[in-house]
């Protein structure tokens, strides 16, 4: 074998020997392609009367390793760097490689799928070389999918990568260049100074976002969902969404004080409209807002995506389509990225496919790429979804359109991501007001020698005799004659801009309304009628014949299916449960997601089944009718997974959205989410979500990283009714917080601190007529309701239970009462004043907690509790420190018994 085949010099020499020899043993074995090929070859060696040499069937073994060498490597030597000349061609692509350098390059071959006829050697390496060393790189050899790849293939080499693009669409592409740089040059005469983040270096971004709409739209699409960071995003924003240029100028000469905290930077802004592609497809489109956190977008467009294809029932993925436009750096740099892509694939994540741009400047800030990136591209984190990656020459618009429509065609036919690296540069520093020649003074004396895209695609096009240098120039001139009379309306005192237009059903995702303080402390009846309750518990425990239950998980089945006899005492999960069902009877869907959500981090939720047999799924919730109920085991995450269900609640206002961490202070993997969109984003923005954040919190001995889920972080970005926090002490209170949510007429995001051993507290329960009556209560007096009691102590959450545990065995209970706060943000004042009159005799008052001083609720609350009392307030906790609890669960007991004792005696005046 080895010496019939000593020819094979090539780095896939021992491979393709392998590859032989397996074909020997079992043709089945290989490749399909392979296949064919080996047949060839033997029948081509073997037949004495066959026209062809045995020596030109090894030939053409060499042949084909030189394409497949190629389709794997090309675009390594590809002409991808605006600013450099083309590359020499890397030596692994030499004819000599592959023993091919000694042959007649007229000699004639029929290679396997390439090309449909008998080609010279100089042919076939002409080709491969137009095709794989253009101005376009393609990496594909990896995808998995035969059908696809070899469509891909197909694709490239039949036009040798080389578009066939009409003169009318070839002009259309040279207006949208020159909106693009005209756009840039007006801005940068008319508001000298100001920053905006060129796209100057990649204009051909629009004619590739054009591209790709046409594509998707022809394949299907009807809308498109577009996030992106700020480079290029006011060009994208008034050249691709439609948005008024007038409006733009008004934002550049900012607006007056409205005597709120609001509103954000121009390049950070989100729009609405319609599109109409180069062939006349209409497709409503939607730009996210993201703040400058880069890449923390990409998530939230997803679960936005996803959220829209819900909701016009496509589950082919196919009617709405992501496009996420990333920074060269910030792709490779950002870890959100891998957690994003991570998602591509998973069940109750997926979008059918995302086409990747990135805009690749080739620069991070000032950044070189040596000194961000271990990988040859940016791109390379892509690699591991096996999806096609198209690396384009930005300064190549023909090349530029053809990569968008053959990356809007597979994202349609495949339903899988696909990237597109478009190679170009930065004109300008990182923004407009800084010297970029003090960090890459050659790259800059490069890129000012350098022409425009504008400048080299009108004279092709001039030279192709698409156009004449008159209209070139006409096409240029109509887009500053368009800007200047918008600004020229902008600045008329006169002038008012109309009323947005938002494409229909997009109304409420770009607009808020107000909310009021009234409106924010409006008890809701969420309380639902008896029958209704039974019927869903009655559908949360009803097994169907021949599922087989876990022994463990029968006995909670039968323990829930009793909850409601006669006065009925329910515990935290099945309050829960009997909230999401109730909610889903009333036609609200829902999503509640996080890891280990189906069964529960602490084994209480059981709100799927597994059949102990079978290991088959059965999700309770959805017997019940009504709407649809997902609830979904997450990926480790927590950026992405926090964005995304942002992005879903956002477009899905009607459904209850629920993230749940696996314990609370794992939250701080989202904190970007959390800071930029959960609280910030309807001040912004204007954009409003009703997501719930379930944080277990609470203090167990279990150590630092399982007790706190840091609600003073929480309380701190609390501001102008942006969010609720509240740690719900009862089974009932949490199913009528859950349930408000959707009951009232806005909607804001819900940050509860939930429990963990509370679960399964025998005193954590609630009775059935809770549920059947009044509602979420933001203060609760002490039940015991003590007549004469000495003071007040307040607190929140599962300490509430610790202090009664401790005034029952110490005989105090008449001494003290006991106030739990339930929800700590909005403080409801009236609310807590008036249970403290209640307690005329009470003369001290204290607030207990679990966390250290400077943690928890304490710097919050100790103003609103002195203006309620009208009296100082003593705080009882563990001691300040720059950790959240003990690591020793002996200290954890001796500390929690401390501030126990201590919270008492303060309340009863025995220590001062």
């Amino acid at each position: 074998m080895s010496n019939r085949f000593s020819f094979a010099a090539g780095s896939n020499a021992d491979f393709l020997d392998t590859l032989y020899l397996n074909f020997q043993k079992d043709p089945a074995s290989v490749d399909e392609t392979w296949r064919k090929f080996f047949e060839g070859f033997e029948f081509g060696s073997n037949r004495s009367d066959s026209d062809v040499s045995s020596d030109k069937a090894l030939g053409l073994f060499k042949v084909q390793k030189l394409i497949d060498a190629y389709r794997r490597l090309g675009h390594r030597s590809a002409n991808l760097n605006p600013l450099a000349p083309k590359p020499s061609l890397k030596p692994e692509l030499s004819l000599k490689s592959f023993g091919l350098d000694t042959l007649d390059k007229n000699t004639t071959f029929s290679p396997l799928d390439f090309g449909n006829a008998e080609m010279s050697l100089e042919e076939i390496e002409a080709r491969l070389q137009r095709t794989y060393t253009g101005s376009i790189g393609v990496e594909f050899t990896a995808i998995e999918n035969p059908e696809a790849l070899s469509w891909l293939t197909q694709k490239m080499e039949s036009l040798e990568g080389r578009p066939k693009l009409s003169a009318k669409q070839r002009t259309w592409a040279l207006g949208k260049v020159a909106n693009a740089e005209g756009f840039e040059k007006f801005l940068h005469t008319r508001f000298v100074g100001q920053k905006r983040f060129s796209v100057e270096g990649l204009e051909a971004l629009l004619p590739l976002i054009d591209a790709l709409c046409d594509a998707t739209a022809r394949e299907g699409a009807e809308e498109v969902a577009i996030g992106m960071a700020h480079r290029g995003r006011l060009n994208v924003l008034i050249n691709i969404m439609g948005k008024p240029f007038e409006k733009l100028v008004k934002e550049f000469e900012g607006s007056p004080w409205s005597g709120a905290v609001e509103g954000d930077v121009k390049y950070h802004l989100g729009y609405a409209s319609t599109y109409n592609t180069f062939s006349g497809k209409s497709l409503r489109t939607y730009l996210a807002a993201n703040p400058s956190h880069l890449e923390a977008v990409n998530p939230v467009l997803e679960g936005y995506a996803r959220s829209r294809q819900n909701l016009i029932e496509d589950a082919s993925g196919k009617k709405v389509v992501p496009f996420l436009l990333h920074g060269d750096a910030a792709f490779i740099g950002q870890g959100v990225v891998a957690e994003t892509l991570n998602l591509s694939h998973l069940k109750s994540y997926s979008t059918g496919g995302t086409v990747h741009i990135i805009t690749n400047n080739m620069i991070g800030f000032t950044t070189e790429p040596q000194d961000s990136r271990s990988t040859m591209y940016s791109s390379d984190l892509a690699r591991m979804l096996k999806i096609p990656i198209l690396h384009v020459n930005a300064d190549d618009v023909d090349a530029v359109i053809w990569v968008g429509e053959i990356a809007g065609e597979y994202r349609q036919k495949f339903g899988t991501d696909v990237l597109i690296d478009l190679v170009g540069y930065r004109r300008h520093g990182h923004n407009e007001g800084e010297e970029p020649s003090f960090t890459q003074p050659l790259l800059y004396k490069t890129i000012a020698n350098h022409p425009t895209l504008f400048t080299i695609y009108s004279q092709k096009l001039v030279a192709d005799k698409v156009l004449t240098e008159a209209e070139a120039k006409g096409i240029f001139d109509a887009t500053r004659d368009h800007l200047q009379t918008g600004l020229d309306r902008a600045k008329d005192p006169s002038f008012k801009l109309a009323a947005m237009k938002w494409p229909k059903g997009f109304e409420k995702l770009m607009e808020s309304s107000s909310v009021d303080e009234k409106s924010v402390f409006e008890s809701i009846k969420t309380q639902v009628a008896e029958s209704s309750l039974k019927e869903s518990l009655k559908g949360l425990t009803s097994i169907p014949a021949g599922f087989n239950l876990h022994p463990k998980a029968k006995k909670v089945v039968d323990t829930r299916a009793s909850m409601l006899d006669q006065d009925g005492s329910v515990d935290w999960a099945t309050g829960e449960l009997l909230a999401l069902a109730t909610l889903a009877k009333e036609g609200h869907p829902i999503r509640f997601s996080g890891q280990d959500v189906k069964r529960g981090t602490f084994t209480s939720r059981h709100s799927v089944f597994f059949d102990y047999e079978s290991g088959a799924e059965l999700q309770v919730l959805n017997q019940l009718g009504g709407a649809k109920v997902d609830i979904v085991n997450s990926p480790l995450s927590e950026a992405a997974c926090i964005g995304f269900e942002w992005g879903y609640s956002h477009s899905s206002p009607n459904s209850l959205v629920v993230w749940e961490a696996q314990f609370g202070d794992f939250s701080n993997g989202g904190q970007i989410h959390i800071d930029q969109y959960l609280v910030s984003s309807e001040a912004k923005w204007k954009q409003t979500t009703g997501l719930v954040l379930l944080l277990p919190h609470g203090y167990e001995g279990q150590g630092p990283e399982h007790s706190n889920a840091r609600p003073e972080r929480f309380l701190q970005l609390c501001g102008a009714h942006n969010i609720t926090v509240a740690i719900p002490s009862t089974p009932a209170q949490h199913f009528h917080i859950l349930r408000r949510q959707l009951l009232r007429e806005f909607r804001k995001p819900l940050v509860i601190m939930s429990p963990k051993s509370l679960l399964r507290d025998p005193e954590v329960i609630s009775k059935s007529a809770e549920f059947t009556s009044g509602s979420f209560q933001p203060l609760l007096d002490d039940p015991q309701k003590p007549a004469k009691a000495k003071g007040i102590i307040f607190c929140t959450g599962k300490i509430y239970y610790d202090l009664k545990r401790e005034l029952e065995t110490s005989g105090q209970t008449g001494d003290v009462a006991l106030i739990r706060v339930e929800q700590l943000y909005p403080f409801h004042m009236e609310a807590a004043k008036a249970l403290i009159a209640k307690h005329k005799s009470a003369k001290k008052f204290v607030w207990a907690q679990e966390e250290p001083l400077n943690m928890g609720a304490w710097m919050y609350i100790k103003d609103h509790l002195e203006l309620a009392t009208g009296d100082k307030v003593a705080a009882v906790s563990r001691p300040s420190s720059g950790t959240t609890a003990e690591g020793s669960n002996k200290a954890h007991q001796a500390e929690q018994a401390r501030i126990l004792k201590t919270a008492i005696s303060l309340a009863v005046g025995s220590l001062k």
